[in-house]
């Protein structure tokens, strides 16, 4: 049983340390997409003849740019919420099966109780104000959403910028070739696509990062636990009273109030 619990304190441990692994490798991804969308600006801009549509090429290329960070945030959200998700699983599990509560008759020492304690702490201010904690429990410092934010911005630029080009040049493009000017048109309409995909992921991400419930994930995965130890007989209704004294029924409620 030490073993299995020493095994657990540190994958917890390396859980915790991949999600604050997280916010760097996001940042460091997105500037490093966003530098090379200033590289392969300069680099047009420097050799810029106004000649071969290079304006409609660099509009197209920085919007591809700005559009695939925009997608590789979001499966850098997605990756956030799961690292997260998996440690509360985790932590859930530690809680149930190896912490009790403490109290006069339980001591601190050769129980455990450090999860069940910061769990309990958070709802006993939830319960005290429920008001102000209803909006605490939610991330306001989103990173995610101030970075996808400004790609979106930056699309909704180069698109109108393209949208001018083309339509500005319309009787240039057809007098080329209908090949060139419906493959223009179509590049055009992929910018389209480029901004409504990323006002979607815009209204997502905040779903995995900002908007994400901590404490409602803590005490699901307790529930959980608490349910499958009833359902295996490893606990009787008794043993977790005397386990956990009323924070069972604490979770219960607060699962049961849609929490």
């Amino acid at each position: 049983m030490k073993q299995e619990l020493q095994y657990l304190r540190e994958e917890l441990n390396k859980l915790c340390d991949f999600s604050c692994e997280q916010t760097n490798k996001v940042i460091n991804t997105v500037l490093i997409t966003w530098g090379s969308a200033v590289a392969v600006f300069g680099m047009i801009i420097a050799n810029y003849t106004g000649k071969n549509h290079e304006g409609e090429l660099l509009c197209f290329i920085e919007a591809t740019i700005f559009f695939t960070s925009n997608v590789i945030l979001y499966f850098l959200a997605k990756k956030y919420y799961s690292i997260a998700n998996s440690s509360f699983r985790l932590a859930g599990y530690i809680l149930v099966f190896y912490e009790k509560r403490p109290s006069k008759t339980v001591k601190i020492g050769k129980n455990f109780g450090w999860e069940l304690a910061n769990l309990e702490i958070k709802a006993r201010e939830i319960d005290q104000d429920k008001d102000k904690n209803r909006n605490s429990l939610y991330k306001k410092d989103d990173f995610y959403k101030i970075f996808i934010l400004f790609s979106l911005f930056l699309i909704f630029i180069f698109l109108v910028l393209l949208s001018l080009i083309i339509f500005l040049s319309w009787d240039s493009f057809w007098a080329i070739g209908k090949t060139f000017g419906i493959i223009y048109f179509f590049l055009l309409l992929i910018c389209v696509f480029y901004l409504t995909f990323s006002i979607y992921l815009f209204h997502i991400i905040p779903k995995y990062t900002s908007l994400k419930d901590e404490h409602s994930m803590k005490i699901k995965h307790v529930n959980d636990y608490f349910q499958y130890a009833l359902d295996t007989g490893h606990y009787t209704p008794d043993d977790i009273k005397e386990r956990f004294g009323d924070f069972y029924e604490k979770c219960k409620q607060y699962k049961l109030n849609g929490n």
